[in-house]
């Protein structure tokens, strides 16, 4: 085994501010579209409008940058790619563009099956993001290392497999990643090892240990073609065997599939879908309870379970809603946690 590497708690990025739990705003992420990524741009919700239009208000105060003119329109458009002909609603003098919005809204939500709808404005570009909700998603999937780490003695061609498969996924956890928060936990959980030493309390965080002693080795391990070993693999005992079924599978497996999901509105929550998919030492860590916590503590304050597909709109171009997300992301979650069960039984 590796020789105990004694490092220093991780540094704080100096351009990322330490985020809080339980509230904030929210992060840019890399949500796996880049037309929704500009967070940076103002918006607005229309998703609580449930009647017909019968404004008292302007829907888009004056000094907004928003025309109205151009929202409306590109309503229309939407409302016929979502919903049908329209062509036989009726119009009175005294009906604004407003009106016209709301109502192009609620069909959208009534016959669309719409769930929300944010406005966005970039340059003078209007854009819409459409939101269907697909359902509450409870449900962290936790990729444990410690096992795999443990079979490179064991057996050294499956070790290379599954590290080299589990380090190309596109998720959090054990190795680099940009992710502000993961960092920020494992900082907490170092300082808190150091606050029971100082005091001369015992305290078992095993993941601390995990990190310092493997951290150089699992960051500079070079990702292997791990197809082509799984194919030249042949296993004997019935546990292994289980593993090479189950990661045959894995072509088959749409793993950028959580980046497609949204939360209702990505301008106040802190996390998104894909974040609960995460690597880490073992289920039952420091560092898999502290994370558990964080997302508690942020759904207190969010609703960061509902979850939505989306897609979007603008003027020219008017995407269709991928109907087989839902499907695939079943498919990665029963994935996943079939890996994990077979990682933990080695």
């Amino acid at each position: 085994m590796q020789a105990e590497i004694q490092i220093e708690p991780p540094k704080r990025f100096n351009n990322v501010s330490r985020p809080t739990v339980s509230g904030g705003t929210a992060e840019t992420l890399p949500t796996g579209n880049t037309k929704t990524e500009g967070t940076a741009t103002k918006g607005f919700s229309i998703s609580d409008i449930n009647l017909l239009p019968v404004l008292s208000q302007p829907l888009i105060e004056e000094d907004s940058y928003t025309d109205i003119r151009e929202l409306a329109r590109l309503m229309v458009a939407v409302t016929r790619k979502f919903t049908g002909s329209i062509d036989h609603w009726d119009f009175i003098p005294t009906h604004s563009l407003d009106d016209v919005v709301l109502r192009c809204t609620h069909r959208l939500r009534t016959r669309g099956n719409i769930d929300h709808i944010e406005v966005l404005g970039d340059d003078g570009n209007l854009r819409l993001i459409l939101k269907k909700f697909i359902g509450n998603r409870s449900t962290v999937y936790f990729i444990p290392v410690r096992p795999i780490i443990e079979l490179r003695h064991r057996n050294r061609p499956l070790f290379h497999i599954l590290l080299s498969f589990v380090k190309s996924l596109p998720y959090g956890g054990l190795f680099p990643s940009c992710e502000s928060r993961i960092d920020w936990l494992w900082e907490f959980l170092f300082e808190d090892v150091a606050y029971y030493k100082d005091n001369k309390n015992v305290m078992k965080n095993h993941s601390t240990k995990f990190y310092a002693r493997y951290k150089t080795f699992l960051e500079s391990y070079e990702i292997r073609d791990w197809k082509t070993l799984l194919d030249k693999y042949q296993p004997q005992k019935p546990i292994y065997k289980q593993i090479k079924e189950l990661l045959l599978k894995a072509e088959t497996i749409d793993f950028q599939v959580p980046f497609l999901l949204s939360v209702k509105d990505g301008y106040d929550c802190m996390f998104e879908h894909w974040e609960s998919f995460l690597v880490v030492d073992r289920e039952d860590s420091a560092f898999a309870n502290g994370y558990i916590q964080m997302l508690n503590d942020c759904s207190n304050e969010y609703d960061i379970i509902s979850s939505y597909q989306h897609t979007v709109a603008e003027n020219g171009n008017i995407e269709p809603f991928d109907d087989g997300i839902p499907r695939r992301l079943n498919q990665l979650e029963e994935f996943i946690n079939d890996l994990s069960e077979l990682l933990n039984k080695l």
